[in-house]
């Protein structure tokens, strides 16, 4: 009923309200829309209240889309979109004719904003209709080739005037074109090809314009790369393989003039794709003047060369990442063979006495080295790119030629790392390659990996805040210039989120959990764990915890991070579960209850009943002193009952005078070490102090526990039956030690000293008496 009265009133306010006025509510009653449940409102089976105002509030939307004013077409458009989302099946069936008058509002000369809010909205409907095959028969069938053609004539240049001349620019709506195209193709791959061949030359049109933006080209790359799909049934593949095979060879061409300064010493791994140079004209700028064979067309100068290298490099990136309705044989020899070649190629070091790595030709004029110097990170950051995506996309099946990837990776960063977006990529590029790959595999060049580590290092230093030297004043004598400027926190908050940073910071955990301990130095590990404690990183510490540096004897050779770790992280349940894991103990003995052996001796009795009365008589009295005692050990009574007789205790008495044992002169109470043994007596059968409730019901609980535990556990024997009997009728032996039970002390909390003396044994160590 809510929903209902919502329609009723938007369709009035879009009937009163003026249509200039429409655009400034077309938001709210977009939001009012969203919120109702549409779906069930516009079903055929509401009630007839309910269909007439669906009906009403779709004639006033059609009204407005064939409007004469702007205002009111672009709320239509809203409202539709709006409507589109939350309506469901019900609402794209009945969808064409909003469809159809959005399609004829392209042509009509309205902004650039309006127009992109009808391609969003048109778009919109047609990925809606996936997986509604008779939507797909009545609504993209029909109106969808309508719709590219439409697009066609949208990205037309257009003529702009500049410094008073006429000059043709790209259509302002060239990327949401390009981005419609990019989301439609993939699912309608057939009704894309009849313009495949138009699609194409203005995708390469663009791409040979050095002008274009990098926005722009990324587009028309992704586009480029998705008409491949649309080639005819199981000519995909193929399709695919030549399209690679002629981006690496255009690309090749390409870095042949534009490198022709340099001396290159690299080889291809493949012997067909050497070429024999002639002799390079460089009294004219670097150049092709016809097409390659990707069907781009020339170039002249340093700069436009960079620009179609870079692009061909992106290309073959976006080949490589873009799904394929067939499987395809990635020619990763060529890529790697071309990706080596570029990044080969470094500018020379700064330093004045640092070796050149490069030899040049001495016709090559010194201009055009450095425009190719200034140059070269694009290229770099371009092939590292190709290598990330690799790594990413096959993985573990690029095993073969990890090696590789990685030297090549690690050359380019002691070449180029004063570049930050070098630095960056690379540090991204070393991160997935070492989540994938094992480098105790790989032949890694450990110098370059220590010089990675101490770049990563050394910027994530720079989100630290100054020592206090920083702030102390200069000793210079201009009085202007007497302080140091110090990084405040604001700042160091920004450098914190630079991607640079998150690059270095993401990398740190991984070298200390995939880097084998044998290459990386002791140094470098010790700097890396003052790092993470300094920065509190989290992860980098709970690997330096789990993969400690080990000695070749198994030892650690640094300190752990634990304590460092459980304070930084004592909320994280992977730090508790390091620190304190709930693993169960298993148990290797068990106790068995005084009642359970008395149990056993009656049964044993009750077999051997064919024994004289002289037997019968001994069972039953250790039978009876067994009850006795598990009667002590189990009542409330402070003090135990004696059931040994005389010789017992005289028995006992020369046991304990036989027994050395070792004690302290803390645990005897009011008596001297060189006291009587009447003493010791008085003192041993001194009252044991009557415990509290609380703790009688402690001990009572206990004892239950371990009595219902020990029924379920089977202990073995440690006594036979004829032993039992034997011992019995000796007069003046003692029991066995293991069927000797003794109370323990109860726990006053009133009184910890006297709660804490232990049972007094008579037996005395001379040498504590002598001490005294």
């Amino acid at each position: 009923m809510q929903d209902e009265s919502a329609l009723r009133a938007i369709t009035t306010r879009l009937t009163t309200t003026p249509i200039n006025h429409l655009p400034r509510i077309a938001g709210f009653l977009a939001t009012a829309l969203a919120q109702c449940q549409l779906e069930d409102q516009f079903s055929d089976s509401k009630k007839a209240a309910s269909s007439v105002t669906a009906h009403k509030l779709k004639t006033r939307i059609a009204s407005l889309l064939q409007d004469r004013n702007a205002a009111g077409r672009l709320t239509a458009a809203v409202l539709i979109k709006a409507i589109v989302d939350k309506g469901g099946p019900n609402v794209l069936a009945n969808s064409e004719v909003w469809t159809k008058g959005l399609l004829s509002c392209l042509n009509k000369p309205d902004s650039v904003d309006v127009k992109k809010i009808y391609l969003g909205t048109v778009t919109r409907i047609f990925l809606l209709t996936q997986g509604h095959p008779t939507l797909l028969r009545e609504v993209i069938t029909p109106l969808l080739p309508p719709f590219l053609t439409s697009c066609l004539g949208l990205i037309r240049p257009v003529k702009a005037q500049v410094d008073g001349n006429l000059t043709e620019v790209a259509n302002p709506l060239l990327n949401p074109v390009l981005q419609c195209c990019n989301q439609l193709l993939p699912h309608h791959i057939t009704l894309f090809r009849p313009f495949v061949a138009r699609f194409k030359l203005v995708c390469q049109s663009l791409l040979e314009e050095s002008g274009t933006s990098a926005t722009t080209r990324k587009l028309a790359i992704k586009l480029m790369c998705l008409l491949i799909s649309c080639a005819p049934k199981m000519t995909v593949s193929l399709e695919w393989t030549q399209t690679a095979a002629s981006i690496i060879n255009s690309a090749q061409a390409t870095a042949d003039r534009l490198f022709r300064a340099v001396i290159e010493e690299h080889e291809p791994n493949d012997t067909s794709n050497q070429r024999a140079f002639g002799k390079h004209n460089f009294s004219k700028e670097p150049r092709i003047s016809d097409k390659d064979e990707s069907g781009l067309d020339s170039w002249t100068g340093i700069y436009e060369g960079t620009v179609r290298l870079c692009t061909l490099v992106n290309w073959l990136d976006a080949l490589i990442s873009v799904k394929t309705p067939q499987a395809v044989t990635v020619p990763l020899g060529s890529i790697l063979d071309l990706t080596s070649r570029l990044l080969a190629v470094t500018p020379p070091e700064s330093k004045s006495n640092a070796t050149p790595t490069l030899r040049y030709h001495n016709e090559a004029t010194r201009d055009e080295k450095e425009q190719l110097w200034l140059n070269l990170p694009q290229i770099h950051l371009s092939c590292l790119r190709v290598l990330q995506k690799m790594t990413g996309i096959y993985g573990a099946s690029v095993l073969a030629v990890a090696g590789a990837m990685l030297n090549q990776t690690l050359d380019a960063f002691e070449a180029m790392s004063r570049h930050e977006t070098i630095r960056e990529a690379v540090y991204m590029v070393f991160g997935d390659v070492l989540a994938t790959i094992d480098l105790s595999e790989t032949r890694l060049n450990i110098n370059g990996l220590s010089y990675l580590i101490e770049h990563c290092c050394n910027d994530l230093r720079t989100g630290l805040l100054p020592s206090s030297d920083a702030t102390r004043p200069d000793t210079m004598k201009d009085g202007f210039l007497g302080t140091r400027p110090v990084p405040t926190a604001d700042y160091l908050s920004l450098r914190r989120q630079s991607r640079l940073y998150q690059a270095a910071w993401e990398l740190l955990p991984q070298i200390i959990t995939h880097c084998p301990s044998s290459m990386i130095s002791r140094q470098s590990r010790i700097e890396i764990d003052r790092l993470s404690i300094i920065l509190n990183h989290t992860d980098a510490m709970l690997a330096s915890v789990m993969r400690p540096m080990l000695s070749d004897k198994g030892k650690a050779t640094t300190a752990s991070l634990t304590p460092f770790l459980a304070r930084s992280a004592a909320d994280s349940i992977v730090v508790e579960a390091l620190l304190r894991p709930r693993t169960s103990v298993a148990q290797t003995t068990a106790r068995s209850s005084p009642g359970s052996e008395s149990h056993e001796l009656k049964a044993n009795h009750e077999q051997h009943g064919e024994q004289g009365e002289g037997d019968s008589d001994i069972l039953s009295k250790l039978t009876d002193s067994l009850d006795a005692m598990d009667d002590t050990v189990e009542s409330e009574e402070p003090t135990p009952k004696d059931t040994t007789g005389p010789a017992d205790h005289g028995n006992e008495e020369e046991m304990l005078e036989s027994t050395t044992k070792k004690r302290t002169l803390d645990a005897i109470d009011g008596t001297d070490a060189g006291g009587s043994s009447t003493d010791f007596q008085t003192a041993a059968s001194r009252e044991i102090k009557i415990p509290r409730l609380d703790e009688r019901k402690t001990q009572e609980s206990e004892s239950q526990s371990s009595h219902m535990n020990n029924l379920h556990i089977e202990e073995p024997r440690t006594s036979t039956f004829a032993e039992v009997i034997h011992r019995a009728s000796a007069p003046n032996e003692a029991l066995p030690p293991e069927k000797t039970f003794k109370t323990a002390a109860p726990v006053d909390a009133s009184d910890s000293d006297d709660s804490e003396i232990p049972e007094i044994d008579l037996g005395f160590d001379t040498d504590e008496e002598e001490s005294e």
